[in-house]
C-alpha cells in the first residue's frame, strides 16, 4: 500500500502584485506537523506552488480540485464516513478533519474539540 499523501501549499507565496501571504488553514497543518513531527515520517508532504493549475493535486483527485490543503488516503485504505470521494481516492480538505485523522492514525497531538 502507498502512504497517505498531505499536499499543501509552499508558504509565503505572492500574488500579482508583488504582496506577501500564507494560507490560514495551510498554516494550521504547518503548525500540527510541527507539534508531531513523527507524521512526517509516516506520510508523504508535498509543498506546492500557490500557482494555478495544481497539477499534483489534479493528478490525485481530479481537474476540478484546486482546494488545499488536502490529505489524499492511500490507495486501499477504507475511507472514514468523513471523507469526501474523488477519482476514486477518499480525502479530506478541512484542516482539523486532517489533523485529527492523523493523530488517530499515527498517535501524537490532536486538534481540541
Amino acid at each position: 500500500m502507498t502512504r497517505h499523501e498531505l499536499l499543501v501549499l509552499k508558504m509565503p507565496f505572492e500574488d500579482d502584485n508583488g504582496r506577501s501571504w500564507f494560507c490560514t488553514h495551510c498554516a494550521l497543518i504547518e503548525g500540527a506537523l510541527a507539534v508531531n513531527p513523527h507524521w512526517a515520517e509516516e506520510i508523504q508532504i508535498h509543498r506546492i506552488a500557490a500557482a494555478h493549475p495544481r497539477q499534483e493535486l489534479i493528478e490525485r483527485l481530479g481537474e476540478e480540485f484546486h482546494w488545499l490543503p488536502a490529505l489524499v488516503l492511500a490507495i486501499g485504505t477504507k475511507p472514514p464516513m468523513d471523507a469526501s470521494i474523488a477519482a476514486g481516492r477518499a480525502y479530506f480538505t478541512d484542516p482539523v478533519l486532517i489533523t485529527k485523522f492523523l493523530a488517530e492514525a499515527y498517535g501524537g497531538a490532536a486538534p481540541h474539540p
